[in-house]
């Protein structure tokens, strides 16, 4: 069987087992790494074994994927291969949880965009192309994740009471949610750009999540801003915590599982101790 034959396979059934869509499209990007791999190395399904498992996590690490990110992706192809081995395609499972890379407990610190580097962020984008600058400024709004800034259609931009608001569906961990663009600004620019596209079933940005992270990437290089799409989430979460909004508010704002999440994200908020520091 040919290998993105397969892949579908395992997709369309995945879907059929109740999989949210947020999850088969992390499964379909993952599974695209491995074929590249296997494409890269002349391989065929298989021929896969567990070596191939061991020089395939090697090149991951060696083009820079941080350990979670490999996890991922070997868990993902543990899964598959559950599934290939139970369908035929494959004789054997070739790695198991053994083989996902050990991540370190301790967080780093995230430190949110300051206000210079949201200064010149916002000047970068604003010279981009329409839907590429929208969709920007849609997740610095709202803390939305690339994936579903990407996944938008028309209808899920809507106003109401005056107050642009934006319908996430099929997000990650179930977080479904219908959420205000909270900054000004970006809730102008997109509603303006929602407006202008009309009525259409194509993703309102017409965009993909890896196309805005390579301009996020290009950002980056560009400027010396350490910065990536996720940081958005960051700095918007910090920055509302700094106004004094409830956690609670901003964990369904993110969409987070818990509050101990949130927290993490708003731990780089900007405290003003001078209200609690005693003077001599």
């Amino acid at each position: 069987m040919e290998i993105q034959e397969s892949f579908n396979r395992f997709i369309a059934d995945m879907r059929i087992e109740g999989k949210a869509e947020g999850t088969l499209i992390e499964y379909e990007n993952r599974l695209s790494r491995f074929k590249k791999y296997l494409i890269r190395h002349k391989k065929q399904l298989n021929e896969i074994n567990h070596e191939d498992i061991v020089k395939f996590t090697r090149e991951m690490f060696k083009f820079g994927l941080n350990s979670t990110t490999i996890k991922c992706e070997l868990s993902t192809l543990y899964v598959y291969s559950l599934w290939a081995v139970k369908n035929g395609i494959l004789n054997q499972v070739p790695l198991s949880p053994a083989d996902y890379p050990k991540t370190s407990t301790a967080k780093k610190r995230i430190r949110r965009l300051s206000d210079e580097d949201i200064r010149v962020f916002i000047a970068y984008v604003d010279n981009l192309q329409e839907n590429i600058r929208a969709a920007f400024w849609l997740m610095y709004g709202t803390g939305a994740r690339v994936g579903e800034a990407a996944h938008l259609t028309v209808t899920d931009v809507q106003l109401k009471d005056r107050a642009v608001y934006i319908n996430i569906k099929d997000a990650k961990w179930g977080s479904d949610r219908c959420i205000p663009i909270l900054n000004q600004q970006a809730a102008k620019i997109v509603w303006q750009y929602r407006q202008s596209v009309g009525v259409t079933k194509q993703p309102l940005f017409r965009l993909s999540r890896r196309t805005l992270q390579w301009y996020a990437t290009k950002f980056a290089q560009e400027t010396g801003i350490e910065f990536h799409c996720h940081l958005l989430r960051h700095t918007f979460a910090a920055k509302l915590a700094e106004k004094g909004v409830p956690i609670t508010t901003i964990q369904y704002l993110l969409g987070h599982r818990t509050v101990a999440m949130t927290a993490y994200y708003a731990q780089s908020a900007l405290v003003d101790m001078t209200s609690i520091t005693p003077t001599i």
